[in-house]
């Protein structure tokens, strides 16, 4: 949300807005930090959680083709992600609350109709036995699509598995816990010609998440250009 604001609502003053609302900002900084190490006993000085948060946010930024520096009044980060090694997008990926998760779950599936169980239980199934299938649920809006990715979501992460939920809008992404627009995960571009690739190589950490998923969550699909 910080680096929305800051890309998309004329902050006249980010550093002032910075100070008053670094600490919520930086509010499971810890937390990430614990699972990244495996250490439980982990804690941050203020300076470090500071650094950490701004890294986030930088990294936001990033995505949407600006950087910190482009904001002169905000503090920079010395955060070093290289210290704890690994990739980083797959690390977001696993630092999911899997007991909440689970229980996330549970309670949804006890909710989902006929039609939506059906198809619910089809992409489960092809998860665990590792089919690698495609499917395209189809139906009229209002009859609770984003519920089945919810609820598939929710099962798979609280059990550790990889699911990447992206759209095809940036509205639609917001719906989907932890969603991205599937250009910026995908690395698509904007401006799409005959000969157009997502500009992903081999050797690229967001490679190596794509390989690792378990499933792919798509929302609205059928709007990208083919």
């Amino acid at each position: 949300m910080f680096a929305s604001m800051l890309l998309f609502c004329e902050i006249t003053n980010p550093r002032q807005l910075w100070d008053a609302h670094w600490e919520s900002l930086s509010d499971d900084i810890e937390a990430m930090t614990r699972c990244e190490r495996a250490d439980p006993t982990v804690t941050l000085s203020e300076d470090a959680l500071k650094d950490r948060a701004l890294y986030e946010v930088d990294q936001v930024l990033m995505r949407n083709g600006y950087r910190l520096k482009d904001f002169p009044t905000l503090p920079k980060s010395n955060y070093i992600p290289s210290v704890h090694g690994g990739n980083r997008l797959v690390k977001e990926e696993l630092v999911y609350d899997r007991q909440s998760l689970t229980v996330d779950a549970n309670n949804a599936e006890n909710r989902l109709n006929g039609d939506q169980r059906n198809a619910y239980e089809t992409i489960l199934n092809a998860v665990r036995n590792k089919e690698g299938k495609l499917f395209f649920v189809y139906g009229s809006g209002g009859i609770d699509k984003t519920f089945v990715w919810r609820t598939l979501l929710s099962r798979l992460r609280g059990q550790g598995k990889i699911v990447l939920a992206v759209a095809s809008s940036g509205i639609a992404s917001l719906l989907l816990p932890g969603g991205r627009t599937a250009h910026s995960r995908f690395k698509i571009p904007i401006d799409l010609h005959d000969e157009s690739t997502c500009n992903i190589t081999q050797q690229m950490k967001v490679a190596e998440l794509v390989r690792k998923a378990d499933l792919i969550i798509w929302d609205e699909a059928p709007m990208m250009h083919r």
